[in-house]
This record gives C-alpha cells, structure tokens and sequence, in this order.
C-alpha cells in the first residue's frame, strides 16, 4: 500500500505535492470514486487509479548518470531561464525524472537523476547517514586560515 500522492507521481503526471493538489481539485478516482481527502492508501497491484478520466500505471524506475558539465543549473526548473540539467537528459527517458542532490552551477560531476522516489530519499535524507566524497581542485592554494575555517565546522562559503 502506498500513498495516492506518490502512486501518482510515480505514474510520471507530476511530483507529489502538485498530486496533492489534484487530488483535492477532485481529478482523481480510485476505483471509480473521485477521491478530495490527502492521505488515501492505494494498492498499486488491485487499484485502478484515474486522472481526467486516464487510468494511471505506474512508470518502471529509471536511473540516470549525468557528468554534469560547468554553468548548468541543478534543478528540474528556472524561472530566471538558465540552462539547466533537465535540458540535457530530456530525450535520456520519457519517464519523468529528477536530479538527487545538487552540484553548484559552476562546479562538474557526476549527478544520479531518477523517478526513483525511494532512493532519492535513501541518498539524499540526512536520516540515512549516507557518507558523501567530494573531490576538489582548486584555482589557488589554501590558506591555513581558510582550511582551519573547514576543519572545524565552517562552510566553505564562510571560509573564502
């Protein structure tokens, strides 16, 4: 049993929180009865879920490894229009996908995008102690200030 909201995200219509939304405008039925109330259980093995009429089936999960390139945006959307990682995965899958964790415009690496709800929660919940390595280079060389700043707890940000 999972929630109507996820069951509905994870079909690939939208994230769970705008499910939510339809849920309550009353688009949504479960069994042939439009469900309005957060919360519902669904079972997605016995249940027919519609939106607008459409029965829903969920998506297969997907997984995506992105060797994010320098002045790309993290993000599924920008209002300011920048480019973002979205652009370059939109023909990767026709499942709706998003990036786990973010990298800073200027910075390169790898980035796991998915429709994987469970995952993304495993990796990127700080619950789940996951260890994260980040490997750097810089532009100059660190000074003992600056790395006294990052042993004892201070952002990086902080130490510049």
């Amino acid at each position: 049993m999972i929630r109507l909201n996820r069951y509905i995200a994870n079909a690939g219509i939208c994230s769970r929180r705008k499910a939510d939304e339809l849920i309550t405008a009353g688009v949504v039925s479960v069994n042939g009865v439009v469900v309005n109330e957060l919360g519902l259980k669904v079972d997605p093995m016995k249940d027919e879920i519609r939106y607008n009429g459409e029965t829903l089936k969920r998506e297969k999960n997907v997984y995506v490894l992105l060797n994010k390139p320098k002045d790309y945006i993290t993000t599924t959307d920008d209002p300011q229009e920048r480019r973002t990682v979205m652009h370059l995965v939109e023909k990767a899958s026709r499942e709706r996908i998003y990036p786990i964790g973010r990298l800073d415009r200027n910075t390169t690496g790898l980035l796991l995008m998915t429709n994987d709800g469970d995952l993304a929660d495993k990796l990127s919940h700080p619950r789940s102690n996951i260890t994260k390595l980040y490997h750097v280079e810089l532009s100059k060389s660190l000074a003992q200030g600056d790395l006294n700043k990052l042993l004892f707890g201070r952002s990086w940000k902080t130490a510049r």
